[in-house]
C-alpha cells in the first residue's frame, strides 16, 4: 500500500506525530497563518501518495475480528461490524480523492471532490452529523482536523510544502479496532 519515498514517509510521519499531540489537548489555533493558502485546485500525485484503503477488505477483516472476539454474536450484529468504517471513506473523501478545489476563507473552508463530494470545514470546534469536528493550526503551522465520534477518531494534517505547491495530507484513522495511516500528496494544478 506505501509507494512513497522515505524523505516523505519521514515527513508524513513527523506530521502525524506532531499533529497527535496537538490533538491530544485540542488546543489548535483559529487564525489561518499568512502562507498557509489552499485556494486553487489540487491534482493527486500518484507516484508519492498511497493507494486509497480498500473500504471491502477492511469491513471484511473487521467482520472476520468481530467473529473471533464474539462468536456467539448474531448475524446481525456480525453485519454490522465493519460499518463505522463506510462512514469513514463517505465522510472524508480525501481518502480517494484524485482531485480537490478548495476555496478557503478567515473562518472556514470548501473543498469540492472529483467524486461529486462537496465538505465545507469551520475553523474551531463543530458537530457535523455524527462527528465533533476540532479544526486549526498547528503550532507547526500545518492544518489539522480532528474528527470524532463514539466508535472512530479520525486526524486529518495538511501540510504545504515544495513553495506551497505541494500539498501533504496524512490521514489516521482509529475505527472498528482498525487503525491505519494514509498519505495522499496533491500538486498545485
Amino acid at each position: 500500500m506505501i509507494r512513497r519515498n522515505r524523505s516523505l514517509q519521514y515527513t508524513a510521519w513527523v506530521l502525524l506525530t506532531l499533529s497527535l499531540a496537538a490533538c491530544s489537548s485540542i488546543d489548535l489555533e483559529e487564525t489561518i497563518p499568512l502562507v498557509f493558502d489552499l485556494n486553487g485546485e489540487w491534482q493527486i500525485n500518484h507516484e508519492l501518495s498511497d493507494l486509497p484503503p480498500d473500504q471491502r477488505k477492511m469491513m471484511e477483516q473487521a467482520q472476520r475480528r468481530d467473529m473471533e472476539h464474539r462468536p456467539n454474536s448474531s448475524n446481525r450484529a456480525i453485519r454490522n461490524a465493519g460499518s463505522a468504517m463506510s462512514f469513514v471513506n463517505h465522510d472524508f473523501p480525501v481518502l480517494v480523492a484524485n482531485e480537490m478545489k478548495i476555496e478557503q476563507n478567515a473562518d472556514s473552508m470548501g473543498i469540492r471532490y472529483d467524486k461529486g463530494a462537496y465538505r465545507d470545514v469551520s475553523w474551531g470546534y463543530r458537530e457535523r452529523g455524527l462527528w465533533e469536528v476540532t479544526a486549526g493550526w498547528s503550532v507547526e503551522g500545518n492544518l489539522v482536523i480532528y474528527s470524532e465520534t463514539d466508535d472512530a477518531e479520525v486526524t486529518e494534517t495538511y501540510s504545504l510544502q515544495d513553495g506551497r505547491k505541494r500539498l501533504v495530507v496524512v490521514i489516521q484513522v482509529d475505527v472498528d479496532r482498525e487503525n491505519f495511516i494514509v498519505t495522499r500528496v496533491y500538486d498545485r494544478g
